[in-house]
């Protein structure tokens, strides 16, 4: 007889990746699965060297994540929109070497060991917040991971994806604003 457990999911939990709640359980099963693809170096590979989210939808870990999270009653759908999250989650977290102990912002905005300038320039932070389309918030951090020597926050990197839209100026928990303030919270910026 096939048993399947049942999960008790409140209405905000249906949800993945909950911006300002690290325990979420969510985060716990995207950390498990990171796991298990550092003892897969060729899947591993396979999703860093994905150019594009329709690459690393093709890929078998992709799918193992999709998979996990759908069992366990997180609502992500067939949809295009939340599996292009998804797979922006999975290629940017294999592109992940070490834990980072800073927001991803925070780290972006921190001055560079041998300067007084923020890691990541102003200017290249602004196209980040300006970017309304997934595939191309994609690919600006995985150009925004290697200058931070892929290290980053799991749970802070998959809150800000997923929680991703238009800008939108009433939306309270907007990942822009938040990407915003930390930003400039650590950048030494000359006024």
């Amino acid at each position: 007889m096939n048993v399947h457990k049942e999960i008790a999911v409140t209405n905000w939990e249906k949800h993945p990746f909950p911006q300002g709640k690290p325990d979420h359980p969510s985060f716990g099963l995207l950390l498990a699965w990171w796991r298990r693809l550092e003892d897969d170096k060729g899947e591993r590979a396979f999703l860093r060297r994905a150019g594009t989210l329709t690459e690393v939808m093709l890929s078998p870990s992709f799918v193992d994540l999709l998979r996990t999270l759908r069992n366990q009653g997180y609502a992500v759908s067939n949809h295009n929109h939340p599996l292009s999250k998804i797979a922006a989650i999975a290629g940017l977290s294999a592109r992940i070497k070490a834990p980072a102990d800073a927001g991803l912002a925070t780290r972006m905005g921190t001055p560079k060991a041998t300067g007084s300038t923020p890691t990541f320039s102003q200017l290249r932070m602004r196209r980040i917040l300006a970017c309304d389309d997934i595939e191309e918030l994609y690919t600006l951090l995985r150009r925004a991971l290697a200058v931070l020597d892929d290290k980053a926050d799991l749970a802070d990197l998959a809150a800000t994806i997923w929680n991703w839209s238009p800008l939108d100026d009433k939306r309270p928990y907007d990942p822009r604003r938040r990407l915003a303030y930390d930003y400039y919270a650590a950048a030494p910026i000359k006024s």
